[in-house]
């Protein structure tokens, strides 16, 4: 409970106390002022309980919320130091009009009403703020777990970064030589195919050459 919420209890008690004041004072019974009594329980029960959370406060609270928990346990303290003081004007005024046993009936509306606001608002309220922690450290765990991560995978993109370069420091690229099917695929080198050659037909063409051969065939590589 954030202070501001502690001072709005806190006017609440005292606006009911003065209504039960004016009501000793002009002779009214305890029935007709049930209503004012309620409220004025109802915020001291407030109060109480944001001094236990004050108290008691959760782990994100201590560690980013640190001077908001003592602002709002002062404000708990001085309030309830407040109520005490109206606590036993009302215990004197009781014991006056209606002995020691009305205030003891009032102690007991007064856990009755604690119990009530305990099952329902205060309950809730806890819920409220668990959830709201969850989310809280889900999205810090997050944002954390995410840093760490990309920092993570810049530095193994740099380890592999530096590792390449001393791998490849001082070494130079020597393309390998092509096949001469592939020259021949790209253009680069004629084929080749053998044929056999009648070698007295080609002796009768070439009247330059006067050499008599006794070989009926030859191979000859020919350009295609």
């Amino acid at each position: 409970m954030d202070p501001v919420t502690i001072s709005l209890a806190m006017g609440v008690a005292s606006k009911a106390f003065d209504a039960i004041k004016k009501g000793f004072a002009v002779g009214r019974d305890i029935e007709q002022m049930s209503g004012d009594i309620g409220r004025w329980m109802g915020a001291v029960s407030d109060v109480d309980n944001a001094e236990k959370q004050a108290k008691n406060p959760p782990l994100f609270g201590k560690l980013f919320k640190a001077g908001s928990i003592e602002e709002a346990a002062l404000s708990a303290y001085a309030a309830k130091k407040k109520l005490e003081e109206q606590r036993y004007e009302l215990k004197m005024f009781l014991n006056m009009t209606y002995g020691p046993q009305a205030y003891d009936d009032l102690l007991k509306m007064e856990g009755q009403i604690r119990k009530e606001r305990q099952q329902t608002i205060y309950k809730q309220q806890q819920l409220r703020r668990q959830i709201g922690e969850a989310i809280t450290w889900f999205i810090v765990v997050a944002i954390v777990g995410g840093f760490a991560v990309l920092v993570a995978g810049i530095w193994m993109k740099k380890a592999k970064a530096e590792n390449y370069i001393q791998m490849t420091e001082g070494y130079k690229f020597k393309p390998r030589d092509y096949t001469n099917q592939q020259k021949i695929w790209q253009g680069k080198k004629k084929r080749l195919s053998i044929q056999l050659v009648d070698l007295r037909k080609e002796l009768r063409q070439n009247t330059q050459t006067k050499e008599h051969v006794s070989i009926k065939g030859v191979t000859k590589l020919l350009p295609c």
